[in-house]
């Protein structure tokens, strides 16, 4: 009877492990100084290092949310998730990367400020690169003149 305890034990202690955390490298390019009207670029290329990535979510914590303030004329094989405030770039395999380029005309004249993290777009919601004071960010900002 004590060994039957001891394998229930061991068997719910394995089902309820922590889950591997999701890790990725990343690099970020964007215009930063672009004139109304005109085009504008933002190149993000993600390495997943973690396990797969279900619905890979360039999410914009910031007011500003980049496919807001450009009349997008490419998403890169991704889609707008407005409740989101991302870019949903779908699943994204362990060991596999991707390029994702973005284009878009410039809106309205201003200074906008971007801050861009990673986060599955399903649930548990968990993001990429989290820390305990928070995940991995991309912060630029980029002048419309």
């Amino acid at each position: 009877m004590k060994v039957a305890g001891l394998v229930a034990a061991l068997l719910a202690a394995g089902l309820c492990a922590p889950p591997v955390p999701l890790t990725a490298s990343v690099e970020q390019v964007a215009s930063r100084d672009v004139k109304a009207g005109s085009a504008a670029q933002l190149v993000v290329k993600v390495t997943n290092t973690g396990p797969v990535i279900p619905h890979l979510g360039l999410v914009f914590r910031t007011a500003d949310h980049w496919f807001e303030r450009h009349k997008m004329t490419d998403l890169g094989g991704c889609v707008v998730a407005t409740e989101e405030s991302a870019f949903d770039c779908g699943d994204l395999a362990q060991g596999e990367s991707k390029t994702y380029s973005f284009h878009g005309d410039a809106g309205t004249a201003g200074v906008f400020h971007y801050e861009m993290v990673l986060r599955e777009l399903v649930q548990p919601f968990d993001y990429v690169n989290d820390h305990p004071d928070g995940a991995d960010a991309q912060v630029w900002d980029e002048t419309v003149g």
